[in-house]
């Protein structure tokens, strides 16, 4: 009976001790890679958190921009037309080249039955656009359409 007593006292004391090492090394293993793990991700969002709110800060101006070309070259319909300018905290520069110059399409009049045709007033130009704020340059390649006014 002295053996029972003791063994029941040895199990008991077990139980008091806790973990063993290599409970606590596992754990700490798999503790330890999972912060490794999540702090990872973290620092990638943040990372990307960063790029799209200095590439919405460069593009938000855009559309302002395009328009500012596409007056400019309404006005002054050249081979060759450049500018540069800043909206909203965002600097571009631009340079356009005519690639073609053409007239409408010749139509058919309804009186006489013979084709009208016009003189050229079309012009196709070869945009390159460079877009900067502090941190990042960008340049966009784009064409635009203008035309010369009508006389009479």
């Amino acid at each position: 009976m002295r053996s029972d007593g003791a063994f029941a006292r040895r199990a008991q004391l077990r139980r008091r001790r806790g973990f063993t090492l290599i409970e606590v090394l596992i754990a700490s293993t798999i503790l330890f890679t999972s912060l490794a793990v999540i702090s990872e991700s973290y620092r990638a969002s943040l990372m990307a958190t960063e790029r799209a709110s200095k590439t919405a800060e460069m593009l938000t101006p855009l559309p302002l921009i395009v328009g500012h070309i596409q007056s400019r070259l309404l006005e002054t319909p050249d081979e060759y037309v450049s500018g540069r300018g800043e909206v909203l905290g965002v600097a571009y520069e631009f340079e356009a080249r005519s690639v073609k110059f053409g007239s409408p399409a010749r139509r058919v009049e309804p009186e006489s039955g013979e084709y009208r045709t016009y003189q050229p007033r079309f012009r196709l130009y070869n945009v390159q656009l460079v877009v900067s704020t502090r941190a990042q340059k960008r340049t966009f390649s784009y064409q635009e359409l203008s035309w010369l006014p009508t006389v009479g």
